[in-house]
């Protein structure tokens, strides 16, 4: 990573706890416009090796997720149909943002890379975590940022039997 943009730190973050806010509140609609048309999500398979710890699945290999702002459009159609029978009743979830970073990408964007920790409360199930971090390419719009690109690295190296919600 590059050098840290410490002057528009705080900025990022107030947009990624926003972001947060949205998805626990349910309030998809206005989520999904924090995305750019674009907009790419992709949470790669975390591979485990005796001594890479570090190792996913490459761009092009299989993915546990990698979604389009379309594809991502019509998953949050299916839900609000009552047809996901996964979020049937709604996951009440909990989206935990911390330990910020900021430097420059590309092209105009900036990349934020933050920890997360999500809880997804289903039923009368216990609830599940998942924990990892994630590198958002953001870009400036008129009046916020806009991601244009998501990618979610879990720690975790087995998942509960449906991911159906957004990290």
């Amino acid at each position: 990573m590059g050098e840290y943009l410490l002057e528009i730190r705080p900025g990022v973050e107030a947009f990624l706890f926003h972001e947060a806010l949205l998805l626990d509140d349910l309030r998809f609609d206005e989520w999904l416009e924090l995305f750019t048309d674009e907009a790419r999500y992709w949470m790669p398979i975390a591979e485990t090796l005796d001594y890479d710890q570090s190792r996913v699945s490459a761009e092009g290999e299989w993915a546990l997720v990698e979604e389009t702002k379309a594809f991502m459009a019509k998953r949050l159609e299916r839900m609000k149909s009552g047809m996901a029978f996964s979020e049937q009743p709604r996951s009440r979830t909990r989206h935990y943002v911390s330990n910020v970073l900021v430097t420059a990408g590309e092209g105009g964007t900036v990349i934020a890379r933050s920890n997360i920790l999500v809880f997804q409360g289903r039923r009368d199930r216990k609830g599940e975590f998942f924990a990892g971090y994630r590198l958002d390419s953001l870009v400036r719009d008129d009046s916020s940022w806009l991601i244009t690109e998501r990618r979610v690295f879990l720690d975790q190296r087995v998942l509960p039997r449906a991911l159906s919600v957004f990290l």
